[in-house]
């Protein structure tokens, strides 16, 4: 997948959050026009980033992948050092919370 974010442009993309407060239209036309997130700073120390919905979105799902990835990782892991459970008991085991047992 091609990332929605571009790689951010400091002379543009660093701005005071006082331009988010009086110019929040801008703020947002430019991070549209330019796919890249603005930094807002306050006293030149960055506090927090705005950027469209489709790069937050893509970032999500990537957090979300890479959770995924994690837990398959510790899976393997699991299961090379024989902690798992046979698939006959799984379905015993799932009989049982059927019937309530």
């Amino acid at each position: 997948m091609k990332s929605m974010t571009r790689a951010m442009k400091l002379s543009e993309d660093l701005r005071p959050i006082s331009e988010l407060k009086s110019r929040a239209g801008e703020v947002l036309d430019q991070v549209e026009r330019t796919g890249r997130p603005v930094v807002l700073t306050r006293y030149g120390r960055g506090v927090a980033v705005v950027l469209s919905l489709g790069a937050y979105e893509e970032l999500q799902a990537a957090a979300e992948r890479g959770d995924l990835r994690a837990a398959v990782a510790e899976a393997e892991r699991e299961y090379a050092a024989g902690h798992y459970i046979e698939h006959d008991d799984v379905d015993r085991i799932l009989a049982e919370w059927e019937s309530g047992g």
